[in-house]
Protein backbone atom coordinates (compact mmCIF):
# COMPACT_ATOMS: atom_id res chain seq x y z
CA UNK A 1 0.00 0.00 0.00
CA UNK A 2 1.37 3.59 -0.65
CA UNK A 3 1.05 6.77 0.68
CA UNK A 4 -1.30 7.82 -1.51
CA UNK A 5 -3.93 5.18 -0.30
CA UNK A 6 -2.69 5.49 3.29
CA UNK A 7 -4.05 9.37 2.65
CA UNK A 8 -7.76 7.88 1.77
CA UNK A 9 -10.08 7.75 4.37
CA UNK A 10 -11.62 5.15 1.75
CA UNK A 11 -9.02 2.57 2.72
CA UNK A 12 -7.81 3.34 5.74
CA UNK A 13 -9.43 0.23 8.10
CA UNK A 14 -12.37 1.32 10.87
CA UNK A 15 -9.86 0.22 13.87
CA UNK A 16 -7.78 3.43 12.81
CA UNK A 17 -10.37 5.72 13.21
CA UNK A 18 -11.40 4.26 16.43
CA UNK A 19 -12.49 6.60 18.72
CA UNK A 20 -10.16 5.30 21.27
CA UNK A 21 -7.49 6.97 19.40
CA UNK A 22 -8.80 10.28 19.79
CA UNK A 23 -9.31 10.03 24.08
CA UNK A 24 -5.42 8.44 24.16
CA UNK A 25 -4.09 11.51 22.82
CA UNK A 26 -5.84 13.63 24.74
CA UNK A 27 -4.85 11.80 27.72
CA UNK A 28 -1.35 12.28 26.65
CA UNK A 29 -1.79 16.21 25.84
CA UNK A 30 -3.42 16.42 29.30
CA UNK A 31 -1.13 14.78 31.29
CA UNK A 32 1.81 16.11 29.07
CA UNK A 33 0.47 19.88 29.38
CA UNK A 34 0.50 19.43 32.94
CA UNK A 35 3.35 18.26 33.83
CA UNK A 36 5.03 21.38 32.00
CA UNK A 37 2.78 23.69 33.77
CA UNK A 38 4.62 22.32 36.73
CA UNK A 39 7.97 23.13 35.37
CA UNK A 40 7.32 26.95 34.89
CA UNK A 41 8.12 28.13 38.32
CA UNK A 42 11.07 25.51 38.92
CA UNK A 43 13.85 27.50 37.64
CA UNK A 44 15.43 30.92 36.60
CA UNK A 45 14.38 33.00 33.55
CA UNK A 46 16.95 32.04 30.47
CA UNK A 47 18.30 35.41 29.30
CA UNK A 48 16.32 35.28 26.17
CA UNK A 49 13.23 35.00 28.28
CA UNK A 50 14.03 37.99 30.75
CA UNK A 51 15.02 39.94 27.48
CA UNK A 52 11.41 39.97 26.14
CA UNK A 53 9.84 40.22 29.38
CA UNK A 54 11.52 43.55 29.61
CA UNK A 55 10.40 44.44 25.42
CA UNK A 56 6.68 43.31 27.16
CA UNK A 57 7.17 46.25 29.95
CA UNK A 58 7.51 48.74 26.56
CA UNK A 59 5.35 47.70 23.94
CA UNK A 60 5.95 48.95 20.58
CA UNK A 61 5.22 48.42 16.87
CA UNK A 62 8.18 46.47 16.66
CA UNK A 63 11.80 45.42 18.25
CA UNK A 64 15.05 45.58 17.10
CA UNK A 65 16.04 41.73 16.95
CA UNK A 66 12.11 40.46 15.59
CA UNK A 67 8.42 41.03 15.34
CA UNK A 68 6.42 42.37 18.52
CA UNK A 69 4.35 39.40 18.77
CA UNK A 70 6.32 37.82 22.05
CA UNK A 71 6.51 40.88 24.10
CA UNK A 72 2.30 41.30 23.24
CA UNK A 73 1.87 37.48 24.42
CA UNK A 74 4.06 37.30 27.52
CA UNK A 75 2.63 41.25 28.52
CA UNK A 76 -0.62 39.32 28.65
CA UNK A 77 0.31 36.00 30.51
CA UNK A 78 1.94 38.24 32.93
CA UNK A 79 -0.87 40.77 33.31
CA UNK A 80 -3.08 37.25 34.21
CA UNK A 81 -0.41 35.98 36.57
CA UNK A 82 1.76 38.69 37.43
CA UNK A 83 6.01 39.21 36.90
CA UNK A 84 6.71 35.57 37.79
CA UNK A 85 8.39 32.65 35.76
CA UNK A 86 4.84 30.89 35.36
CA UNK A 87 3.33 34.44 34.27
CA UNK A 88 6.49 34.80 31.15
CA UNK A 89 6.30 31.57 30.62
CA UNK A 90 2.19 30.14 30.29
CA UNK A 91 1.99 31.85 26.99
CA UNK A 92 4.44 29.39 25.19
CA UNK A 93 3.23 26.33 27.33
CA UNK A 94 -0.57 27.17 25.88
CA UNK A 95 0.23 27.80 22.45
CA UNK A 96 2.55 24.47 22.31
CA UNK A 97 -0.53 22.76 23.15
CA UNK A 98 -2.23 24.76 20.13
CA UNK A 99 0.60 23.25 17.97
CA UNK A 100 -0.15 19.79 19.04
CA UNK A 101 -3.68 20.28 18.44
CA UNK A 102 -2.76 21.15 14.91
CA UNK A 103 -0.60 18.36 14.18
CA UNK A 104 -3.29 16.02 15.68
CA UNK A 105 -5.88 17.65 13.50
CA UNK A 106 -3.91 18.26 10.00
CA UNK A 107 -3.16 13.96 10.68
CA UNK A 108 -6.39 12.82 11.54
CA UNK A 109 -8.03 14.66 8.54
CA UNK A 110 -5.12 13.80 6.16
CA UNK A 111 -4.63 9.89 7.86
CA UNK A 112 -7.04 8.76 10.21
CA UNK A 113 -7.32 8.82 14.25
CA UNK A 114 -4.12 6.61 15.00
CA UNK A 115 -2.04 8.64 13.01
CA UNK A 116 -3.22 11.78 14.63
CA UNK A 117 -2.17 10.08 17.89
CA UNK A 118 1.22 8.80 16.55
CA UNK A 119 2.02 11.91 15.21
CA UNK A 120 1.05 13.83 18.19
CA UNK A 121 2.89 11.56 20.42
CA UNK A 122 6.42 11.13 18.53
CA UNK A 123 6.32 15.49 18.40
CA UNK A 124 5.31 15.78 22.05
CA UNK A 125 8.26 13.55 23.51
CA UNK A 126 10.84 15.55 21.58
CA UNK A 127 13.06 18.20 22.86
CA UNK A 128 12.06 20.41 20.44
CA UNK A 129 8.41 20.37 22.06
CA UNK A 130 9.55 20.43 25.11
CA UNK A 131 11.37 23.72 25.18
CA UNK A 132 9.25 25.06 23.04
CA UNK A 133 6.59 24.65 26.31
CA UNK A 134 8.35 26.05 28.74
CA UNK A 135 10.70 28.61 28.05
CA UNK A 136 8.88 31.50 25.96
CA UNK A 137 10.61 32.56 23.10
CA UNK A 138 9.45 34.14 19.79
CA UNK A 139 9.35 30.07 18.85
CA UNK A 140 6.28 28.87 20.56
CA UNK A 141 4.20 31.45 18.59
CA UNK A 142 5.85 30.84 15.14
CA UNK A 143 5.46 27.47 15.54
CA UNK A 144 1.66 27.63 16.46
CA UNK A 145 0.86 30.48 13.89
CA UNK A 146 2.63 27.93 11.24
CA UNK A 147 0.62 25.06 12.44
CA UNK A 148 -2.33 27.03 12.17
CA UNK A 149 -1.83 28.31 9.15
CA UNK A 150 -0.98 24.98 7.45
CA UNK A 151 -4.87 23.74 8.47
CA UNK A 152 -6.19 26.61 7.18
CA UNK A 153 -4.50 26.50 3.94
CA UNK A 154 -5.04 22.90 4.04
CA UNK A 155 -9.07 23.81 4.26
CA UNK A 156 -8.44 26.25 1.91
CA UNK A 157 -7.18 23.47 -0.43
CA UNK A 158 -9.18 20.69 0.20
CA UNK A 159 -12.28 21.70 2.41
CA UNK A 160 -14.19 20.07 -0.08
CA UNK A 161 -14.22 18.97 -4.17
CA UNK A 162 -10.85 19.75 -5.56
CA UNK A 163 -13.07 20.23 -8.94
CA UNK A 164 -14.92 22.75 -8.07
CA UNK A 165 -12.73 24.99 -6.37
CA UNK A 166 -14.90 26.22 -3.98
CA UNK A 167 -14.28 29.65 -2.81
CA UNK A 168 -13.56 29.41 0.43
CA UNK A 169 -13.50 32.98 1.28
CA UNK A 170 -13.59 33.13 5.04
CA UNK A 171 -10.95 30.54 5.55
CA UNK A 172 -8.97 32.71 3.12
CA UNK A 173 -9.11 35.68 5.15
CA UNK A 174 -8.83 33.61 8.16
CA UNK A 175 -5.47 32.30 6.09
CA UNK A 176 -4.21 35.90 6.29
CA UNK A 177 -4.11 36.88 9.68
CA UNK A 178 -3.07 33.75 11.03
CA UNK A 179 0.04 34.31 8.06
CA UNK A 180 0.33 37.91 9.65
CA UNK A 181 0.25 37.22 13.18
CA UNK A 182 3.32 34.79 12.17
CA UNK A 183 4.63 36.95 10.73
CA UNK A 184 4.19 39.51 13.55
CA UNK A 185 6.45 36.56 15.17
CA UNK A 186 9.02 35.73 12.83
CA UNK A 187 9.73 36.73 9.11
CA UNK A 188 10.42 33.19 8.74
CA UNK A 189 6.97 32.53 8.04
CA UNK A 190 7.24 33.75 4.75
CA UNK A 191 8.42 30.49 3.50
CA UNK A 192 4.71 29.06 3.77
CA UNK A 193 4.53 31.57 0.33
CA UNK A 194 7.14 29.27 -1.99
CA UNK A 195 5.83 26.29 -0.17
CA UNK A 196 2.80 27.22 -1.92
CA UNK A 197 4.36 28.10 -5.01
CA UNK A 198 5.99 24.45 -5.17
CA UNK A 199 2.33 22.74 -4.64
CA UNK A 200 0.86 24.41 -7.02
CA UNK A 201 3.71 23.94 -10.15
CA UNK A 202 2.76 19.83 -9.16
CA UNK A 203 -0.93 19.78 -8.59
CA UNK A 204 -1.91 21.46 -12.19
CA UNK A 205 -6.07 21.39 -11.05
CA UNK A 206 -5.17 23.45 -8.25
CA UNK A 207 -2.93 26.34 -10.09
CA UNK A 208 -6.38 28.08 -10.57
CA UNK A 209 -6.25 29.85 -6.88
CA UNK A 210 -3.62 32.44 -8.88
CA UNK A 211 -6.16 33.45 -10.76
CA UNK A 212 -8.69 34.02 -7.68
CA UNK A 213 -8.63 37.21 -5.72
CA UNK A 214 -8.59 35.60 -2.48
CA UNK A 215 -5.40 34.25 -2.34
CA UNK A 216 -3.97 37.75 -2.52
CA UNK A 217 -7.00 39.15 -0.38
CA UNK A 218 -4.77 37.24 2.10
CA UNK A 219 -1.55 37.87 0.89
CA UNK A 220 -2.75 42.21 1.61
CA UNK A 221 -3.98 40.82 5.19
CA UNK A 222 -0.77 39.23 6.02
CA UNK A 223 0.95 42.45 4.84
CA UNK A 224 -1.36 44.63 6.51
CA UNK A 225 -0.99 42.76 10.09
CA UNK A 226 3.39 43.75 8.87
CA UNK A 227 2.43 47.10 8.52
CA UNK A 228 3.13 48.34 12.12
CA UNK A 229 6.66 46.80 12.06
CA UNK A 230 7.35 48.77 8.94
CA UNK A 231 6.44 51.85 9.97
CA UNK A 232 8.30 51.00 13.27
CA UNK A 233 11.80 50.18 11.32
CA UNK A 234 11.19 53.27 9.38
CA UNK A 235 11.39 55.32 12.64
CA UNK A 236 14.65 53.21 13.83
CA UNK A 237 16.97 52.76 11.16
CA UNK A 238 15.42 49.91 9.70
CA UNK A 239 17.17 48.14 12.73
CA UNK A 240 14.99 44.41 12.32
CA UNK A 241 16.66 44.25 8.69
CA UNK A 242 19.88 45.18 9.24
CA UNK A 243 19.82 42.49 11.81
CA UNK A 244 18.64 40.17 9.71
CA UNK A 245 21.24 40.49 7.25
CA UNK A 246 23.89 40.89 10.25
CA UNK A 247 23.28 37.47 11.10
CA UNK A 248 23.25 36.10 7.47
CA UNK A 249 26.88 37.20 6.94
CA UNK A 250 27.72 35.86 10.80
CA UNK A 251 30.32 32.77 9.98
CA UNK A 252 31.99 30.31 11.91
CA UNK A 253 33.51 27.28 10.77
CA UNK A 254 33.87 25.66 6.93
CA UNK A 255 30.60 25.46 5.12
CA UNK A 256 30.38 21.73 5.68
CA UNK A 257 30.92 21.77 9.48
CA UNK A 258 28.42 24.40 9.79
CA UNK A 259 25.83 22.34 7.38
CA UNK A 260 26.97 19.06 9.48
CA UNK A 261 26.61 21.45 12.96
CA UNK A 262 22.91 22.12 11.68
CA UNK A 263 21.68 18.63 10.57
CA UNK A 264 23.51 17.50 14.00
CA UNK A 265 20.88 19.98 16.14
CA UNK A 266 17.83 18.92 14.25
CA UNK A 267 18.66 15.06 15.17
CA UNK A 268 19.18 16.10 18.90
CA UNK A 269 16.11 18.17 19.02
CA UNK A 270 13.98 15.65 17.64
CA UNK A 271 15.44 12.77 18.89
CA UNK A 272 17.49 10.53 15.96
CA UNK A 273 14.82 8.06 15.23
CA UNK A 274 11.85 10.79 14.66
CA UNK A 275 14.95 12.71 12.43
CA UNK A 276 15.18 9.47 10.62
CA UNK A 277 11.83 8.98 9.86
CA UNK A 278 11.52 12.17 8.73
CA UNK A 279 13.71 12.36 5.89
CA UNK A 280 12.66 8.91 4.97
CA UNK A 281 8.94 10.52 4.60
CA UNK A 282 9.65 13.31 2.40
CA UNK A 283 12.31 11.43 0.21
CA UNK A 284 10.11 8.12 0.15
CA UNK A 285 7.11 9.65 -2.23
CA UNK A 286 9.88 11.87 -4.21
CA UNK A 287 11.14 8.53 -5.71
CA UNK A 288 8.13 7.05 -6.96
CA UNK A 289 5.86 8.39 -9.95
CA UNK A 290 4.21 11.93 -9.17
CA UNK A 291 0.74 10.95 -10.15
CA UNK A 292 0.72 8.16 -7.70
CA UNK A 293 1.24 10.60 -4.80
CA UNK A 294 -1.95 11.62 -3.24
CA UNK A 295 -2.16 15.58 -3.44
CA UNK A 296 -2.17 15.88 0.10
CA UNK A 297 0.81 14.39 0.65
CA UNK A 298 2.20 16.48 -2.35
CA UNK A 299 1.02 19.50 0.15
CA UNK A 300 2.71 17.90 3.19
CA UNK A 301 6.16 17.55 1.70
CA UNK A 302 5.69 21.10 0.07
CA UNK A 303 5.39 22.88 3.54
CA UNK A 304 8.46 20.84 4.54
CA UNK A 305 11.34 20.51 1.74
CA UNK A 306 11.89 24.46 0.51
CA UNK A 307 12.04 25.29 4.12
CA UNK A 308 14.59 22.49 5.63
CA UNK A 309 16.88 22.92 1.61
CA UNK A 310 16.44 26.92 2.51
CA UNK A 311 17.98 26.29 6.07
CA UNK A 312 20.88 23.84 4.74
CA UNK A 313 21.36 25.93 1.74
CA UNK A 314 21.81 28.97 4.54
CA UNK A 315 24.23 26.77 6.80
CA UNK A 316 26.60 26.63 4.46
CA UNK A 317 26.94 30.25 4.17
CA UNK A 318 26.50 31.46 7.42
CA UNK A 319 25.99 29.93 11.33
CA UNK A 320 22.59 28.58 11.38
CA UNK A 321 21.23 28.02 15.29
CA UNK A 322 19.25 24.67 15.75
CA UNK A 323 15.91 26.80 16.82
CA UNK A 324 15.43 28.27 13.77
CA UNK A 325 13.09 25.95 11.70
CA UNK A 326 11.21 23.70 14.40
CA UNK A 327 8.11 24.64 12.25
CA UNK A 328 9.75 22.57 9.08
CA UNK A 329 9.03 19.28 10.49
CA UNK A 330 5.61 19.64 11.64
CA UNK A 331 3.91 18.19 8.21
CA UNK A 332 7.38 15.06 8.06
CA UNK A 333 6.46 14.03 11.15
CA UNK A 334 2.42 13.67 10.04
CA UNK A 335 3.73 12.39 6.85
CA UNK A 336 6.28 9.82 9.00
CA UNK A 337 3.19 8.88 11.29
CA UNK A 338 1.17 8.07 8.42
CA UNK A 339 3.40 5.97 7.02
CA UNK A 340 3.81 4.25 10.29
CA UNK A 341 -0.21 3.56 10.39
CA UNK A 342 -0.61 2.29 7.36
CA UNK A 343 1.76 -0.48 8.26
CA UNK A 344 -0.14 -0.99 11.50
CA UNK A 345 -3.17 -2.28 8.51
CA UNK A 346 -0.63 -4.69 6.45
CA UNK A 347 -0.03 -7.79 8.14
CA UNK A 348 0.68 -8.99 12.00
CA UNK A 349 4.51 -8.31 11.22
CA UNK A 350 4.20 -4.99 9.79
CA UNK A 351 2.09 -4.18 12.78
CA UNK A 352 4.43 -5.20 15.43
CA UNK A 353 7.54 -3.60 13.85
CA UNK A 354 5.70 -0.29 13.06
CA UNK A 355 4.28 -0.25 17.04
CA UNK A 356 8.37 -1.07 17.76
CA UNK A 357 9.65 1.46 15.91
CA UNK A 358 6.82 4.19 17.49
CA UNK A 359 7.93 3.20 20.97
CA UNK A 360 11.47 3.26 19.87
CA UNK A 361 11.11 7.02 18.69
CA UNK A 362 9.42 7.85 21.66
CA UNK A 363 11.50 6.50 24.24
CA UNK A 364 14.05 7.76 22.20
CA UNK A 365 13.11 11.35 22.11
CA UNK A 366 11.70 11.00 25.76
CA UNK A 367 15.45 10.26 26.97
CA UNK A 368 16.81 12.72 25.20
CA UNK A 369 14.29 15.71 26.94
CA UNK A 370 15.24 14.15 30.08
CA UNK A 371 18.76 14.16 29.51
CA UNK A 372 18.85 17.98 28.17
CA UNK A 373 16.33 19.43 30.43
CA UNK A 374 16.81 17.35 33.62
CA UNK A 375 20.34 17.30 35.67
CA UNK A 376 18.95 15.27 38.06
CA UNK A 377 18.02 12.58 36.29
CA UNK A 378 21.24 13.11 34.55
CA UNK A 379 22.97 12.57 37.69
CA UNK A 380 20.81 9.36 38.51
CA UNK A 381 21.82 7.48 35.40
CA UNK A 382 25.70 8.85 35.53
CA UNK A 383 25.62 11.11 32.47
CA UNK A 384 27.77 14.07 32.75
CA UNK A 385 27.73 17.09 30.53
CA UNK A 386 30.34 19.68 30.29
CA UNK A 387 29.34 22.94 31.62
CA UNK A 388 29.24 24.29 28.32
CA UNK A 389 27.12 21.91 26.85
CA UNK A 390 24.71 22.01 29.81
CA UNK A 391 21.73 24.28 28.51
CA UNK A 392 20.20 24.24 31.87
CA UNK A 393 23.22 26.23 33.25
CA UNK A 394 21.94 29.16 31.21
CA UNK A 395 18.56 29.13 33.78
CA UNK A 396 20.82 29.20 36.50
CA UNK A 397 21.94 31.64 39.81
CA UNK A 398 20.09 34.62 38.45
CA UNK A 399 17.93 35.08 41.37
CA UNK A 400 20.97 35.22 43.10
CA UNK A 401 22.96 37.42 41.31
CA UNK A 402 20.47 39.82 41.41
CA UNK A 403 20.05 39.59 45.34
CA UNK A 404 23.61 39.98 45.24
CA UNK A 405 23.35 42.77 42.77
CA UNK A 406 20.76 45.02 45.00
CA UNK A 407 22.85 44.69 48.03
CA UNK A 408 25.70 46.04 46.70
CA UNK A 409 23.42 48.65 45.33
CA UNK A 410 21.85 49.61 48.26
CA UNK A 411 25.22 49.51 50.10
CA UNK A 412 26.67 51.79 47.17
CA UNK A 413 23.15 54.65 47.79
CA UNK A 414 23.75 54.58 51.37
CA UNK A 415 27.23 55.09 51.47
CA UNK A 416 27.99 58.12 48.09
CA UNK A 417 23.65 59.31 48.04
CA UNK A 418 23.57 58.99 44.87
CA UNK A 419 21.30 56.82 42.46
CA UNK A 420 22.99 53.82 41.61
CA UNK A 421 21.66 52.31 37.86
CA UNK A 422 22.12 48.95 36.85
CA UNK A 423 23.88 48.53 33.43
CA UNK A 424 25.94 45.90 31.55
CA UNK A 425 27.56 44.14 28.15
CA UNK A 426 25.03 43.02 25.89
CA UNK A 427 21.38 41.91 26.59
CA UNK A 428 21.78 39.20 29.48
CA UNK A 429 22.96 41.22 32.45
CA UNK A 430 20.57 44.35 31.97
CA UNK A 431 17.68 41.89 30.83
CA UNK A 432 18.23 39.39 34.27
CA UNK A 433 18.76 42.50 36.67
CA UNK A 434 15.55 43.88 35.51
CA UNK A 435 13.11 40.93 36.19
CA UNK A 436 14.82 39.76 39.42
CA UNK A 437 15.95 42.68 41.23
CA UNK A 438 13.07 44.22 43.67
CA UNK A 439 11.03 46.94 41.86
CA UNK A 440 12.39 45.74 38.38
CA UNK A 441 14.21 48.81 37.67
CA UNK A 442 15.19 49.91 34.20
CA UNK A 443 18.94 49.04 33.25
CA UNK A 444 20.89 49.47 30.67
CA UNK A 445 23.24 48.19 27.63
CA UNK A 446 26.63 50.08 27.73
CA UNK A 447 27.57 48.51 24.30
CA UNK A 448 30.63 47.99 24.66
CA UNK A 449 32.17 46.80 21.41
CA UNK A 450 28.80 44.48 21.11
CA UNK A 451 26.16 44.13 18.70
CA UNK A 452 23.18 46.25 18.95
CA UNK A 453 19.95 45.04 20.90
CA UNK A 454 16.87 46.45 21.78
CA UNK A 455 18.29 48.33 24.31
CA UNK A 456 19.58 50.65 21.56
CA UNK A 457 15.95 52.42 22.12
CA UNK A 458 16.81 53.46 25.31
CA UNK A 459 20.27 54.62 24.87
CA UNK A 460 19.49 58.64 25.35
CA UNK A 461 18.26 57.42 28.52
CA UNK A 462 21.69 57.56 29.90
CA UNK A 463 22.03 61.23 29.30
CA UNK A 464 19.81 61.82 32.35
CA UNK A 465 21.93 59.60 34.73
CA UNK A 466 25.04 61.70 34.08
CA UNK A 467 27.04 62.09 37.42
CA UNK A 468 25.25 59.02 38.80
CA UNK A 469 27.17 55.80 39.99
CA UNK A 470 26.31 52.60 38.24
CA UNK A 471 27.18 48.76 39.06
CA UNK A 472 28.33 46.78 35.60
CA UNK A 473 28.27 43.91 35.13
CA UNK A 474 30.16 40.84 32.17
CA UNK A 475 32.11 37.71 31.52
CA UNK A 476 35.14 39.38 31.44
CA UNK A 477 36.86 42.59 32.77
CA UNK A 478 38.60 43.17 29.32
CA UNK A 479 36.23 46.35 29.15
CA UNK A 480 38.11 48.09 32.26
CA UNK A 481 39.83 50.81 29.84
CA UNK A 482 36.57 51.90 28.69
CA UNK A 483 34.72 51.66 31.47
CA UNK A 484 37.42 53.79 32.74
CA UNK A 485 37.04 56.22 30.02
CA UNK A 486 33.01 57.00 30.98
CA UNK A 487 33.25 57.26 35.12
CA UNK A 488 35.82 59.06 37.07
CA UNK A 489 36.28 55.49 39.23
CA UNK A 490 35.66 51.84 38.70
CA UNK A 491 36.45 49.25 41.21
CA UNK A 492 35.91 45.42 40.42
CA UNK A 493 34.30 43.11 42.76
CA UNK A 494 35.77 39.50 43.53
CA UNK A 495 33.83 37.70 40.72
CA UNK A 496 30.67 36.16 41.76
CA UNK A 497 30.34 32.50 40.88
CA UNK A 498 27.63 30.19 39.53
CA UNK A 499 27.87 27.03 41.95
CA UNK A 500 25.85 23.85 40.64
CA UNK A 501 26.88 21.04 43.01
CA UNK A 502 27.03 18.13 43.57
CA UNK A 503 26.33 18.33 39.63
CA UNK A 504 29.62 20.06 38.48
CA UNK A 505 32.46 20.45 40.69
CA UNK A 506 33.64 23.97 39.85
CA UNK A 507 31.57 26.85 39.48
CA UNK A 508 29.32 27.27 35.92
CA UNK A 509 29.80 30.51 35.60
CA UNK A 510 31.90 33.60 36.42
CA UNK A 511 30.75 37.00 36.37
CA UNK A 512 32.58 39.95 36.62
CA UNK A 513 30.72 42.78 38.57
CA UNK A 514 32.38 46.66 38.68
CA UNK A 515 31.69 49.63 41.04
CA UNK A 516 31.43 52.55 38.36
CA UNK A 517 31.39 56.28 40.13
CA UNK A 518 30.54 58.81 38.65
CA UNK A 519 28.76 58.64 35.25
CA UNK A 520 30.96 61.51 33.05
CA UNK A 521 30.63 60.79 29.24
CA UNK A 522 27.50 59.49 27.34
CA UNK A 523 28.95 57.94 24.23
CA UNK A 524 25.89 56.66 22.91
CA UNK A 525 25.61 53.88 20.38
CA UNK A 526 29.52 54.62 18.78
CA UNK A 527 30.94 51.58 20.55
CA UNK A 528 28.50 49.74 18.94
CA UNK A 529 29.61 46.72 16.63
CA UNK A 530 27.02 46.53 14.05
CA UNK A 531 23.30 44.53 13.67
Amino acid sequence: MSLSEAASPSVACENAQHPIWNRLTFLFLFIATFLRLLQLRSFDLVPDEAYYWDWSRHLSLGYYDNGPMIAYVVHLTTHIFGINEFGVRFGACALSLGTAACIWYLARQIFNARAAFIATILVGLTPLMEVGSVISTYDPPLVFFWSLSLVLLYHCLFGSDPESLPQNTPTWLLLGLAMGLGLLTKQTIVLILPSLLIFFYYTREYRTWLTRWQPWAALCIMVLCYSGVIYWNAHHYWWTFRHLLFLEHKSHHSPFQRLGNFIGSQALLLGPVLFGGCIAALVKPIRGTDNRVDHRVKYLIAMAAPSLVFFCLQALKAKVQGNWCPFAWITPSILWAGMLSNRVDRSSKAMRAAWLITAVAGAMSLFLTMVIFLPVFRKSVGLKLPPSADITNTAAGWKHLAAHVAALRDAMQHKDGKPVFICGNNYEFPAEMAFYMPGHPHTYDLFLHWRLTMYAAYIHELKGKLGDNAIFLDVWRHNDPDLRAIFNRVTWEPDYQVWRKPLYNNPVASISIARCYNFTKYVGLRWASGG
